[in-house]
């Protein structure tokens, strides 16, 4: 192994002693809730986004240390989830795309609910935490079938998928629906009832829990009662203002690495190409904030019931998303990009003996939860994970624990600070296209600047940044620490 790529090795892996982080009790396991949101973008009160319902959310927050500046690692499910499961970045060859399976693309990782399990804890899967429910199956103490978002209950939506075309998934059927149902009604109801349940049993048995409870919505099809559809104004919801491709951006960044696929393929009513209408755009806009407020009274639910129980003062509640989501933004809908709007995502610790209702501006990653939970617990975690514990900003949100962030998706790779975002895109090793914003004046990427000659040598220092970072991913992690 080279010297530069030990150097980083050394810097991004963080080796914590088995010591239990202050105020928690020696002889009492720290209980974790692992909350996990599909699809959430940072839209939100609490993320300064007011027409948003979530006061749920927005309590939490007060409750805790909301993260500002927190990014996914690949804007896309399995891998996200995948990686942050494992502590280990993903790269060209590994956690790269939906169907990605820790089991299988890193088949030596010891992954967090494994390393929890094997420590004593009772853990949990309820919902949609790894893509596949079966991967690393075996390291849940209890876990239900995974996710299933596609619940319509409404017969009209349940018919038209019956009868629906055929897309890459199979029938396709209705991008949004909002009947008269209760809020148990859908999956995200069901698992959550089924959480609550759990959580008696683990307090009448007083054993601890890494718990994970992993929501669905918001993803499409942006189901849920139709209370939630009436929070909202339709009128008033507002459009993307910027359904364009940003000047002088690459082709490669619009149209050969994102076409909407998920919603074009999979949904009745999308045309198959080109914008969608400004009706059809504002329901689904509707759709995805009547999703958020219905899972914002979910995981209300769900705090309600462990502070019932007697449970808070012993347990952190980490709060997160996959990735994030583009709403016409740039004429894009998902995921499947390196603009701000499908990496940035909400993140929320509330941690007892932490700091309460703050927010820190400090750079963080998915792949930082990893050795994050296992200082809170007091568990030593494997030398190879590629995060950096959170520990000292919760302690002082001040603390800057980094300054920029590393994420990726297929042929594109990207370095964000918070002055600049540069990505470069490889095929293999064929180098195919950059572009750069400028966040501070262009925050909503509309003019790449990666060719303009007075930004020559900003290109060449993240350029050079991007590569130690690539020859570090690349690597097998386990095999790397071990030389």
């Amino acid at each position: 192994m080279n010297t530069v790529i030990k150097f980083t090795l050394l810097i991004l892996c963080v080796v914590m002693t088995p010591d239990l982080v202050s105020g928690q009790s020696d002889n009492k396991k720290h209980n974790i809730l692992f909350i996990s949101i599909d699809d959430f973008r940072p839209k939100i009160n609490s993320y300064g986004e007011s027409k948003m319902i979530t006061p749920n959310i927005d309590k939490l927050a007060s409750e805790g240390l909301q993260f500002n500046n927190a990014f996914t690692n690949i804007a896309v499910c399995g891998a996200s989830r995948a990686s942050i499961m494992t502590g280990i970045r993903p790269s060209q060859d590994r956690f790269n795309d939906y169907t990605s399976r820790a089991s299988v693309d890193a088949p030596n990782a010891i992954t967090l609910n494994q390393l929890f399990k094997e420590n004593g804890y009772e853990t949990i899967s309820y919902g949609k935490i790894y893509h596949f429910p079966d991967d690393t199956q075996e390291y849940w103490t209890d876990s239900d079938g995974g996710a299933h978002q596609a619940d319509y209950q409404d017969p009209k939506a349940q018919e038209r998928k019956r009868n629906g075309e055929k897309g890459s998934h199979g029938p396709k059927g209705p991008a949004f629906e909002y009947p008269e149902v209760d809020d148990y009604a859908y999956n995200d109801g069901k698992i959550t009832k089924r959480a609550l349940d759990k959580m008696k049993d683990l307090k009448d048995e007083n054993k601890p829990f890494f718990m994970a409870v992993g929501y669905v919505s918001p993803h499409l099809p942006f189901i849920q009662p139709k209370k939630y559809w009436d929070m909202y104004d339709h009128q008033e919801i507002e459009l993307a203002d910027n359904a364009y491709q940003p000047k002088n951006s690459p082709f490669i960044a619009m149209h050969a690495q994102h076409d909407s696929a998920e919603l074009r393929n999979m949904y009745l009513d999308i045309p198959s190409e080109g914008l969608l209408s400004d009706e059809m755009s504002r329901n689904l806009v509707h759709g995805y904030y009547a999703s958020v407020s219905y899972m914002d009274v979910l995981i209300g639910d769900l705090i309600k019931g462990l502070d019932d129980l007697g449970l808070r003062d012993n347990t952190t509640i980490i709060l997160w998303s996959d990735h994030g989501f583009f709403l016409g933004e740039h004429g894009f809908w998902c995921k499947h990009s390196t603009f701000y709007e499908a990496i940035k995502i909400p993140f929320i610790i509330s941690s007892p003996n932490f700091v309460k209702n703050q927010t820190t501006d400090s750079f963080t990653e998915l792949v930082d939860v990893y050795p994050t939970l296992c200082e809170l617990a007091g568990i030593k975690p494997p030398k190879y994970i590629q995060g950096k514990s959170l520990i000292p900003v919760m302690e002082n949100p001040s603390f800057t624990l980094k300054d920029e962030i590393y994420t990726r998706y297929k042929e594109g790779e990207a370095v964000v600070d918070k002055n600049y975002s540069y990505t470069e895109f490889f095929r293999g090793k064929k180098y195919l296209g950059n572009m750069l914003y400028d966040l501070n004046a262009d925050l909503k990427q509309n003019t790449d600047i990666s060719k303009l000659p007075e930004y020559k040598d900003l290109v060449q220092m993240y350029s050079s940044k991007l590569k130690t970072m690539r020859d570090f991913v690349n690597q097998d992690p386990v095999e790397a620490i071990e030389d």
